[in-house]
């Protein structure tokens, strides 16, 4: 049985001739008549009855039709799935990031993305350093923006950018009339401490204060940067802190400023180790990285 002899029988059974099946086949109707003889002499039983100079189809032709139609069905719906994956229109990107990065250089990149490829769905999640690792290794996500983590089992990451946390500050604070804040500024100063979260560290900047003798206190204290700039924004306490979600504190009484000597922390794209790597997702971590190249102490540039 060969593909084109039941293919033309589908065409008879859809259109009732062979003339025209044979032009939807782009072939001429003897042809399409010996195609059909072909695959009746293969099946073994009759397919068609000529009465009254029409074809009628004899019963086993109607089973078998159906059987037919379901195998053609089924290759088209496989040539749509595939013209899915072309443009990967069918599955989200599903992208997880921390709320400073989600709230900010995140949603820069998706537009730039967007602008590329109009018809993908994306699904932008805000979640902590420690959800994003469970959502990778579970592969609930495609990709986790995060910052840099100790190697964990199943996950790979790759660096996007280093940034230099910035001293935040309400407005009316004293240390705002000043252009660049260096340790000894500090002094004496209630310092805002960001708690750790699982294994990953952020007393790297107080650590520069002790090590320049610094004597200052921290009787407050958050997990999330978000807060740290809303308690801020309340002059409870400076703080020295990443400066994505600057942007978003700037117009409520809140300032940042140059810190020295400069403390980098490196945020990452961090992928599934295991799990192939789509074409849009390569995609997506190139224009993030774009956009992470524009990315200044002070915020994104507007663009």
């Amino acid at each position: 049985m060969k593909h084109r002899q039941v293919e033309a029988f589908r065409y008879v059974m859809q259109t009732g001739t062979t003339a025209q099946a044979a032009k939807l086949m782009s072939v001429t109707q003897p042809a399409v008549s010996r195609l059909v003889a072909d695959l009746e002499y293969h099946l073994k039983f009759k397919l068609f009855e000529r009465r009254m100079g029409r074809l009628h189809p004899t019963a086993e032709a109607t089973q078998f039709y159906a059987a037919v139609d379901s195998f053609f069905i089924g290759i088209e719906q496989l040539e749509h799935s595939a013209q899915q994956l072309r443009d990967q229109s069918a599955t989200p990107l599903k992208i997880c990031a921390t709320p400073a990065l989600s709230t900010s250089i995140v949603p820069k990149a998706i537009s730039r993305f967007r602008k590329l490829h109009t018809n993908v769905a994306i699904e932008l999640e805000s979640a902590s350093y420690s959800k994003i690792a469970l959502k990778l290794r579970t592969q609930q996500t495609n990709l986790g923006i995060t910052h840099a983590f100790p190697d964990l089992p199943g996950l790979t990451q790759e660096p996007v950018l280093s940034v230099p946390h910035v001293c935040a500050m309400h407005e009316s604070h004293p240390l705002a009339a000043k252009d660049v804040i260096v340790p000894q500024d500090l002094e004496g100063e209630n310092v805002l401490r960001i708690l750790s979260e699982a294994d990953v560290d952020w007393d790297a900047t107080t650590g520069v204060l002790e090590g320049f003798g610094v004597q200052f206190y921290s009787n407050i204290a958050t997990q999330s940067s978000h807060a740290g700039y809303a308690l801020i924004a309340e002059n409870l306490a400076l703080g020295l802190i990443e400066p994505f979600a600057a942007h978003s504190w700037l117009r409520n009484n809140v300032v940042t400023r140059p810190f020295e000597p400069q403390v980098d922390y490196t945020y990452v794209v961090a992928l599934p180790e295991f799990q192939p790597v789509s074409r849009m997702v390569k995609e997506f971590i190139a224009v993030l990285r774009v956009t992470a190249a524009s990315f200044g102490t002070a915020g994104l540039d507007a663009e």
